[in-house]
């Protein structure tokens, strides 16, 4: 049975390797963006040494963003501050820290939470009391050096870039069995190593250049962690490869080649539901505004039906459902740079469906949990969240 998480979970909590000297990133990307393949070498590959990135959740060109921090001295403030904007050199965006207000980089300074950041646009999901990116004061230390290439690492991320030791192209010969006796003294099981450590993302997510192990997104591989005693040291500063690829992602005039579909929610106003005995079913009306970028396409939105405990409705018939759990969803084509209202200003003209019969008849008296998706799939047939909204709880008593 599907069962979802009913508290949103902010970040992964542990560093990637437990003998380096400073905490590991320990930011957490997707798993629906992984596949598992061989490892393989790259010799013939002449290509030029670039990162990975994740496109669909980078911000538009020649952005301004607002940046903001939750905590911290100012002088450790100033000093982060200072460090992000080596990135304004090789990219047309530009980081605006501000005091108050809104921020689109919300950053906590503290002890315990580790190094990590949500991935460009993700942070835009994240409620605006939250932060979106974690630094931890007690790994710094004095080491400016190590603060600098942590936060130059960070807001990489807040960029859409991914770990470099993810490459499909890296050909690193992992030591499993040494890699699950190491971190299992952590507490990690074998299936944590191979989700965390050992799956590489799709091939897309190279942008079609090398893999580039001077990276400052690229983890340090240690001793013993591979079977042909490849190590790479802790990378402090941004290699030709970052700063080419960045230049890509935000030119400084006109617009990134090859983009594709993007989308950022705003004003979302929850769910309105309501029964129709008539019709003998839920009628759903979200209400939010819908910006668009990069290109235009069809999108899927969803809305997929939980019990109280967060166990998916397991579907009957085929007709309602998304992977099994019982759902109800709209094929929408999206223009391109375009804001679109949805059941805005007291309007109800975008609904969704769902028949009684689609739910277990004992659901209805209890609370039932519904959560609300926008995926788009891929030229290279991979389905991507552009969008999942936090768990929704709800009652609802047939008459």
């Amino acid at each position: 049975m599907t069962r979802i998480l009913l508290t949103a979970v902010l970040f992964s909590t542990i560093s990637f390797s437990a003998s380096a000297q400073h905490l590991g990133c320990s930011t957490k990307e997707g798993g629906d963006n992984k596949t598992k393949i061989n490892f393989h070498e790259n010799s013939n590959d002449t290509t030029k040494p670039r990162g990975l990135v994740d496109k669909y959740f980078l911000w538009d060109e020649q952005s301004t963003l607002k940046v903001k921090f939750l905590s911290g001295s100012p002088e450790l403030q100033s000093k982060i501050a200072s460090y992000a904007k080596e990135w304004e050199q090789f990219a047309g965006v530009k980081f605006n820290f501000v005091k108050t207000g809104d921020a689109d980089i919300r950053i906590f300074i503290g002890k315990g939470n580790g190094h990590n950041s949500f991935i460009g646009t993700v942070a835009k999901q994240i409620d605006p009391w939250e932060q979106t990116m974690n630094l931890d004061s007690a790994d710094f230390g004095n080491n400016t050096t190590f603060m600098r290439s942590t936060t130059l690492h960070e807001f990489g991320h807040a960029l859409g870039l991914l770990h470099e030791h993810s490459s499909p192209v890296s050909g690193i010969q992992w030591d499993k069995k040494f890699l699950y006796k190491e971190y299992a003294k952590i507490g990690w099981t074998e299936e944590d190593v191979d989700y965390q450590v050992l799956y590489t993302y799709n091939k897309s997510y190279t942008n079609g250049t090398k893999y580039d192990n001077k990276s400052i997104m690229h983890y340090p591989i240690m001793p013993g962690e591979t079977v042909n005693k490849y190590v790479i040291d802790w990378n402090h500063n941004l290699s030709v490869g970052d700063k080419a690829l960045i230049k890509d992602l935000y030119p400084f005039t006109g617009k990134r080649k090859n983009d594709v579909v993007r989308v950022n929610m705003h004003n979302f106003g929850g769910i309105s539901m309501e029964g129709n005995e008539k019709r003998k079913g839920l009628l759903l009306y979200p209400k939010f505004d819908l910006k668009t970028g990069g290109k235009g396409g069809p999108v899927k939105m969803i809305f997929k039906f939980y019990d109280e405990e967060g166990y998916g409705f397991q579907d009957e018939d085929g007709k309602y459902q998304e992977n099994g759990t019982v759902s109800t969803m709209r094929t929408v084509i999206l223009p391109a740079n375009k804001t679109i209202k949805y059941n805005q200003n007291g309007k109800k003209d975008f609904e969704f469906f769902l028949p009684f019969d689609q739910i277990p008849e004992a659901a209805f008296s209890q609370n039932m949990i519904v959560t609300f998706k926008i995926t788009y799939l891929t030229g290279e047939g991979e389905l991507k969240n552009l969008y999942v909204s936090a768990p929704l709880q709800f009652r609802y008593k047939k008459k």
